[in-house]
């Protein structure tokens, strides 16, 4: 009698204990993983490809790296009937190539994969027994002729929404553009943009000036455009894809530039003083409230001092006056952190069609900078923000990781954040190293909070380099698998190595 009323109590016991702590109390999985792991026949050495280069169904996974010193690409594709990813193309690369890009897809789904030599794209066609074929003769200001790395690089994209690939390269002097006509025929335009060229003793710098493809005359074109000093240059574009050589000039708050604080000189070509200086500069032209116009995204720098900076950004909502796009004198909102900000990313987390902002935040502080040489690591918040009822960003998560750095090596071991959609529901988890072997997972939430208040922990070997870790969804099935790769620091014998995690 006594055995089941001390039964009945530790019954009792643990309702109320449930009741009282609720649901957050208790760790919680939302996901499970199955776990591929794919061995490369080389050291990898860049970020895998994810493209859909082949007939099989998915994206198949490109890596490229080096073995005895001779660059080499291998693509990998998943076989249905082995459930697992297989090598199916061992190539070596030229030394010739310096940079890669990877075309939009086309009205099938398809993409295809570019190299790019100092006189030459190459487009990569592996069903062929000779994969590499010349696509265009071109002339850029990047003159390589025996490269020591690959370099993801933009030069391949879809100008006239044809479906076909175009090519759009900066010059010494111009902005060389060549259009694809089919037929293996490519037509060339110049426009005047010129690179930024810094001199200094014995060596000239020569840095492309980012340029955008925006509809600044709403006639459903992309047209190119550049920063100025208090105003955008508008190269547009007409029905027939060829581009105007004379900009169109779109007016914006007079101190706002297109050159970063830190390369601006003055008149005895020093940089500036530090000590008391405010600095407006684009940053990007997007449309974040989906209204199909392009919005104008500055940072606003102010510093006091080395150590006393903030870094904000401004938002200016684009316009639609009559046919021209316009953009108010003041902000129409800012996003704003007592740090300082950092890596901001423009992406759509919950599919609304409107972007939420992902921002990095420091504290650059003189204690803080004593304290992270002490401990050889950093707190870096990472905040998200969100557009109001009234069109204004306001902080809606606040979350913290930490980055690692050696004083010996000098070299930093950057944490893990990322947005993916692993359950394919429309909101984006958000993913953060937790420590060395672990990630912490916030599943996404389509209306409300943005994100759940609980989290999932994922034991996993993490590299000490958090970029590593990417995501994409390679079966096309709406779900993002995440892609982990290892570096020097993790171990000679992980460089071949890729980890691949698919939620069930």
């Amino acid at each position: 009698m006594a055995n089941k009323r001390l039964h009945n109590y530790l019954i009792q016991v643990l309702i109320l204990t449930s009741i009282a702590f609720g649901p957050s109390a208790f760790a919680r999985d939302f996901y499970e993983f199955s776990h591929f792991q794919l061995n490369a026949p080389f050291n990898i050495s860049q970020e895998p490809i994810r493209a859909n280069l082949l007939p099989n169904t998915g994206k198949e996974i490109i890596l490229i790296g080096e073995k005895d010193k001779t660059p080499q690409l291998a693509i990998f594709a998943f076989v249905e009937q082995d459930k697992q990813y297989k090598l199916v193309l061992n190539v070596e690369l030229s030394k010739s190539y310096f940079a890669f890009d990877v075309s939009d897809e086309n009205s099938t789904g398809e993409q295809s994969l570019y190299f790019l030599a100092t006189d030459k794209v190459v487009h990569f066609k592996p069903e062929l027994k000779q994969p590499f074929v010349d696509s265009v003769s071109v002339s850029s200001m990047y003159v390589n002729q025996d490269a020591d790395y690959l370099k993801q690089a933009n030069f391949v994209t879809d100008l006239n929404d044809d479906g076909l690939s175009d090519v759009i390269l900066s010059g010494f002097s111009s902005l060389n553009i060549y259009l694809n006509l089919g037929n293996d025929e490519f037509l060339k335009q110049s426009l005047p943009i010129n690179p930024t060229v810094e001199i200094f003793d014995g060596s000239v710098s020569y840095t492309e000036k980012p340029y955008y493809l925006i509809d600044t005359n709403f006639d459903q074109h992309k047209d190119i455009v550049i920063g100025g000093d208090g105003e955008l240059l508008a190269f547009t574009q007409n029905n027939l894809g060829h581009f105007s050589t004379e900009s169109t000039s779109i007016s914006v708050n007079k101190e706002i530039t297109s050159t970063n604080w830190w390369d601006s000189r003055g008149a005895d070509g020093k940089n500036l003083d530090q000590s008391d200086f405010s600095h407006r500069t684009v940053d990007t032209l997007k449309d974040i409230n989906n209204d199909d116009i392009p919005d104008l995204i500055v940072r606003f720098t102010q510093s006091s001092g080395v150590l006393d900076k903030s870094n904000d950004y401004e938002v200016y909502l684009g316009k639609n006056n009559d046919g021209a796009l316009i953009y108010g004198d003041k902000a129409d909102t800012a996003i704003q952190s007592e740090g300082t900000l950092a890596q901001l990313d423009f992406v759509d987390l919950n599919s609304d069609d409107r972007h939420e902002v992902m921002a990095s935040s420091f504290d650059i502080s003189v204690s803080q900078i004593i304290g992270a040489l002490l401990t050889g690591s950093v707190d870096q918040d990472v905040l998200i923000f969100a557009l109001d009822s009234k069109q204004r960003y306001q902080q809606r998560i606040s979350e913290q990781v930490e980055m690692k750095f050696s004083l010996t090596s000098g070299k930093s071991g950057a944490p893990v954040i990322k947005l993916a959609d692993l359950d394919g529901d429309g909101a984006k988890e958000l993913i953060l190293s937790d420590g060395e072997n672990q990630l912490k997972i916030f599943p996404g939430l389509k209306k409300g909070n943005i994100l759940h208040k609980q989290s999932q922990m994922l034991d996993i070997r993490l590299p000490q380099n958090g970029v590593l870790l990417t995501s994409d969804d390679l079966n096309q099935d709406g779900k993002a698998e995440l892609i982990v790769r290892y570096d020097s620091e993790d171990g000679a014998e992980r460089r071949n190595r890729l980890l691949i995690l698919q939620a069930k």
